[in-house]
């Protein structure tokens, strides 16, 4: 069984707020759930899982979200400087993010209990295995430095795998990142994604924090600013300001306040920008693009096109294998045959008609059943974790509130594979 987890993105708390309350919980009840789940095959006998990978597939860590780096000093400068703030940085951030350590370390100690099958195929309850946990957390485009940082930690023989990739030759995970014209990076400058996390997200986050009136509220906002695709985020804030006009809750002055500060970091970050290499496939003006939309519009405005997702690059994939990416958005525009290879688990894009206001600093899971060598004639199976509580209205759940719960029509068509879920 295999497990993928991208995105939690935990950062060092000078601006961002970590994943929501409760979802550490949740992903440690979900993957016990999920081992017992996985082993009921098809025919309706049961038999342990021999083994659980749990592969993290970038940004498990947000390192470019911090209020370290709002002087002169940037993460990729590379000077002695640079490099004493990023090793801070990095070790709050593997502070706060103990509880997730904490149990990926518990795993790979003790394993995680299942049922033992009786003679007939069936679990015995009163009867508990450990099933050995096997943990690899890649390096994303916020905690691109993962390696390096993580050379102090327990010997590899006791901890935890790290790189850029992984794989089982049946199913590979990458972040695919550079897969994202915003992540494309230009012999050793930053990438605009870098660039935008820092010089306007950043910035920004200092801003909002120093207004005495939202400082409550400025963690959450930063963390769903920065946990979604940038050139999203006008959109998460103006969704975020309509909620808060709805509860009566910000003054006008405030908002107003709110409105200059993004403005002010666009503009900052626009004449940083330039500065950088200016032009993605094609010649096109990826920074001129880009500031187009960042200006704030009323929440229900038209998003962006959706030609910025035309211009990801599929990645080439074996026919016979599945490819498991961190970064690229769930419902990305690219061909039926390339979906059919490749589940991605970034948030959703900026162009999705629902769920704007949703709380993408949300990370997102995914298990895995190949077929094996001892039944290759089953059909691998992919489900989605549930990482969020579910939100009812009435007797009605509401989808806003959960991520990946629902199926979606054209993975179902596009799929041949039963209980595929869209992430959302």
């Amino acid at each position: 069984m295999l497990v993928v987890t991208s995105n939690w993105c935990i950062s060092d708390g000078t601006l961002a707020a970590g994943p929501p309350r409760g979802c550490i919980g949740r992903f440690r009840d979900e993957v016990r759930r999920s081992s017992l789940r996985c082993g009921f095959r098809r025919d309706g006998s049961y038999r342990p899982v021999d083994a659980v990978d749990v592969v993290l597939a970038g940004d498990t860590f947000d390192w470019l979200v911090s209020r370290e780096w709002t002087d002169e000093v940037r993460p990729w400068d590379g000077g002695r400087r640079a490099v004493a703030t990023l090793n801070r940085v990095a070790g709050v951030s593997l502070q706060r993010g103990n509880r997730l350590l904490a149990t990926l370390a518990a795993w790979m100690r003790r394993g995680i209990k299942v049922p033992v099958a009786d003679r007939r195929g069936r679990p015995q309850p009163s009867v508990l295995r450990p099933v050995p946990v096997r943990v690899a957390v890649l390096c994303g485009d916020r905690d691109r430095w993962l390696e390096r940082v993580a050379s102090g930690w327990t010997p590899a023989a006791h901890g935890p795998v790290i790189g850029t990739s992984w794989s089982d030759g049946d199913v590979t995970v990458r972040h695919g990142a550079e897969l994202d014209p915003l992540s494309v990076a230009f012999d050793g400058e930053p990438t605009l994604g870098e660039s935008l996390a820092v010089d306007l997200i950043g910035r920004f986050g200092v801003s909002v924090h120093d207004i005495a009136r939202l400082r409550p509220l400025a963690a959450g906002l930063l963390r769903r600013l920065a946990g979604g695709c940038p050139v999203d985020a006008p959109q998460r804030l103006a969704a975020w300001l309509e909620a808060h006009d709805r509860g009566a809750t910000l003054p006008d002055a405030t908002r107003q306040e709110v409105a200059d500060a993004w403005q002010r970091a666009v503009e900052r970050w626009h004449r940083a920008a330039r500065r950088l290499p200016p032009y993605g496939d094609g010649g096109v003006d990826l920074v001129g693009r880009v500031v187009e939309w960042l200006e704030l519009n009323p929440y229900g405005a038209d998003p962006p096109p959706a030609a910025w997702l035309d211009v990801v690059r599929p990645m080439e994939v074996d026919a016979c294998s599945l490819a498991v990416l961190g970064h690229p958005p769930a419902d990305i525009a690219s061909s039926a045959a390339w979906q059919r290879q490749v589940v991605c688990l970034g948030p959703r894009a900026c162009h999705a008609r629902v769920g704007r206001d949703d709380d993408p600093g949300t990370p997102t899971a995914v298990v895995v059943m190949s077929p094996g060598r001892e039944s290759p004639q089953i059909e691998r199976q992919i489900d989605w974790m549930q990482m969020t509580a579910v939100r009812t209205s009435g007797n009605q759940e509401d989808g806003r509130g959960k991520r990946g719960v629902w199926l979606s029509n054209e993975t179902a068509d596009t799929w041949a594979v039963r209980g595929i879920v869209d992430a959302a």
